[in-house]
Formats: C-alpha cells, sequence, structure tokens
C-alpha cells in the first residue's frame, strides 16, 4: 500500500471512529457534545485539529510503511463494517418496541459496541504507528467505551 492511501484509510477510519462515537452517545440519551479533536483531509496529507493544540499536518513522506500491517488492517475493516452496518440497523430498530424487547436489542447492542470498540482501537493503533504521531485520546473511545 502506498502513503496516500495508508493517509486516506487512516482518515475514513478515524472518520468512522468519530460517527460511532455519536450514536454510541445518541443511543445511550447523553449530550453528543463535539469530539475534542478531528482528523481533516488537506491535499497534502491528513491534519489532526485538537483544541487547545496547534494543528499537527502528516504528509505522505512521513508514513511508516514497514508499521503498516496490510493484512491486519484489511480484516479489522472488513470486520468493522460488518458491526458498523449491524449496530445502526438495531439502532434503527429500537423505536416503538416494547421493554422486553428493548432489552434484548440493548444487549445485542453492547455486545456488538464491544467488539467495535476493540476493533476501533486496534485500526487506531496500526494508524498510529504507520503515521508515526499519537493520536488525540478522543480516538481511543474512553467516553463511549470505557
Amino acid at each position: 500500500m502506498d502513503p496516500i492511501s495508508i493517509l486516506t484509510a487512516a482518515g475514513l477510519g478515524l472518520k468512522l471512529v468519530d460517527q460511532f462515537r455519536e450514536l454510541v452517545l445518541r443511543w445511550r440519551g447523553g449530550r453528543v457534545e463535539p469530539p475534542s479533536a478531528t482528523v481533516v483531509p488537506v491535499p497534502d496529507g491528513i491534519r489532526i485539529e485538537q483544541r487547545g493544540a496547534p494543528p499537527q499536518t502528516v504528509k505522505p513522506d512521513q508514513v511508516r510503511l514497514d508499521q503498516w500491517d496490510e493484512q491486519r488492517y484489511r480484516a479489522l475493516d472488513r470486520r468493522v463494517r460488518l458491526n458498523w452496518e449491524y449496530f445502526n440497523e438495531l439502532y434503527a430498530q429500537q423505536v416503538g418496541l416494547a421493554a422486553d424487547e428493548t432489552a434484548r436489542l440493548n444487549v445485542r447492542m453492547n455486545r456488538t459496541k464491544e467488539e467495535l470498540c476493540s476493533d476501533f482501537r486496534e485500526m487506531v493503533r496500526i494508524y498510529e504507528r504507520a503515521l508515526n504521531v499519537r493520536l488525540p485520546d478522543h480516538y481511543q473511545l474512553y467516553e463511549v467505551c470505557g
């Protein structure tokens, strides 16, 4: 995989982490505050913007190709996409359910959330190694995964 593809994959993956965080917060009924950090694609790489800190840009020549685990990443990406779709379907189904059905649905959602938490964290570790940068704590999902 080339550096630009890795930067693109990281940008898309981190955007999915943001969407996951927001959906879990909505599901829990909590306030959905904007994240403390975001990753934004820019023409020459990706820019990490964190409140209270100057933006940091990662460029293609900074990507450490020897730290990118392509096979592991693809496996994680497939599993995340399947579980993410399933989690969204479960979330959409909760409207108008009886209390016992809601309880069963919540058990399935919690199980799927935990799998997504684990997989997202592992993906973020792959991004950090390849990008040679420590991503903000927001991407460790402490807020929604504990």
